[in-house]
């Protein structure tokens, strides 16, 4: 399948990422943030109080601090690195998530559609990770990663590489109830052993006391009961955190236009938020459609299943920005397979429909959805009213409807 994207545009691919990793690393990125920590960290000074490289709090581990202590100093060289390896991952879970497809049934012509329509709907997303340097794809690699050492007869390392990830940053926690419903014992418990591990192995170079204060300031910060975790109005921000408070409450945002339809009280915005929350999570329970504790026959099946609670990363966790919806490309890549593959069989009308709001619900994934494209004004007016939320959650019901059962049955009549 590789030899079916032409060696010329994959070398223009390259040379483009190549030079990319050099201009994002000589401007910067959150990556400074991290680095700054690792200094601070190598000072004895409290990494999750200001000052902040760029006013940006440090939300990461100690463990991930203490990792890149010792290139603290090199700060352009290890960006350069960071976003070379980011590259690499990117295209290590592409190679494992298409692993999933059956390839061999489609044509060159749809498997290129397939590809560069994929490359589309990802490209903003990766171009923002790449800019801010991020970890974003370095969690996206390790989940799927971990999925595939699991496949391979692999649990231990599967939840080590989990642990790791969930480490660095919380996100991939919301995995674990996937583990827990797959049946994989062995890989949850190596998670919660060694993400224990990881929380106290820094107390091995810098000290049992500090160790444990930082550990103190790190869930001060990221404690999701904290006021800035529950509201969140400002432009920038896309997660049921960010969208359903600003509806149900009269926030004040960035632009001075009324948003929300409810005039509920703080409490009871939370309450309807965490129901939401609640609600997503049982949603799993209609990708399952099986009893707990069962493997799936169909590689497809899985992949749909594990994509639906990476989507939910960035819907059910708050202070998400735009770079974490590629968490919802792997569901994304799912359709696309789905439409392209089937876009010859005979179809309901609702097949229509859907593919139709599939389209317009893409259209905010696309390169037209920029600030240089659409207008500063109208980018930012739709960031207001949250509608890039809007066209993820939509994805949810398309994803449902469009399962791998009818994807074989359609497959099969043609």
């Amino acid at each position: 399948m590789a030899k079916k994207i032409p060696l010329s545009v994959i070398s223009i691919v390259v040379a483009i990422a190549i030079v990319s990793c050099f201009i994002s690393a000589a401007d910067g990125g959150d990556f400074d943030v991290y680095l700054d920590a690792a200094a601070k960290l190598k000072q004895g000074d409290n990494i999750y109080q200001p000052p902040f490289v760029k006013g940006l709090q440090y939300y990461y581990s100690v463990f991930f601090a203490l990792v890149l202590a010792p290139f603290s100093s090199l700060i352009f060289a290890a960006e350069v690195i960071w976003l070379l390896l980011s590259y690499f991952l990117l295209y290590r879970t592409w190679k494992l998530a298409s692993g999933y497809f059956n390839l061999s049934a489609v044509s060159v012509k749809k498997y290129r559609y397939w590809v560069g329509f994929t490359a589309l709907l990802a490209l903003q997303f990766i171009m923002y990770n790449v800019a801010m340097i991020q970890v974003t794809i370095f969690l996206l690699w390790a989940i799927f990663e971990s999925l595939n050492l699991i496949e391979n007869k692999k649990p231990i390392l599967a939840g080590v590489l989990l642990a790791l990830a969930i480490n660095i940053k919380i996100m991939p926690l919301l995995m674990l109830p996937y583990l827990l419903y797959k049946g994989h014992f062995k890989t949850l418990a190596a998670v919660v052993v060694f993400f224990v591990a990881l929380l106290y192995i820094p107390a091995l170079f810098i000290g049992i006391d500090y160790n444990n204060f930082l550990l103190a300031e790190w869930w001060a910060i990221i404690n999701p009961a904290n006021k800035e975790h529950v509201f969140e109005t400002g432009i920038g921000v896309h997660s049921l955190t960010a969208m359903l408070p600003v509806y149900l409450t009269p926030t004040v945002g960035e632009m001075p236009y009324t948003r929300n339809i409810f005039n509920l009280t703080t409490q009871q915005a939370e309450l309807v938020l965490n129901i939401a929350r609640l609600f997503f999570l049982g949603l799993s329970l209609l990708f399952f459609k099986s009893l707990p504790f069962k493997k799936e026959d169909n590689k497809l099946k899985e992949y749909w299943q594990a994509s639906y609670f990476v989507m939910l990363i960035p819907l059910l966790l708050p202070h998400q920005q735009k770079y974490a919806l590629l968490f919802v490309l792997p569901m994304v890549m799912y359709l696309l397979y789905y439409f392209i593959v089937t876009y010859s069989a005979e179809k309901p009308r609702l097949y229509y429909v859907s593919l139709a709001l599939f389209v317009i619900s893409m259209l905010f994934y696309s390169p037209l959805y920029g600030a240089d494209v659409i207008g500063k004004f109208l980018f930012e007016y739709t960031q207001h009213y949250r509608i890039l939320t809007f066209a993820t959650l939509l994805v949810i019901p398309i994803a449902l409807y469009f399962n791998p059962d009818k994807l074989q049955k359609m497959t099969a009549e043609k």
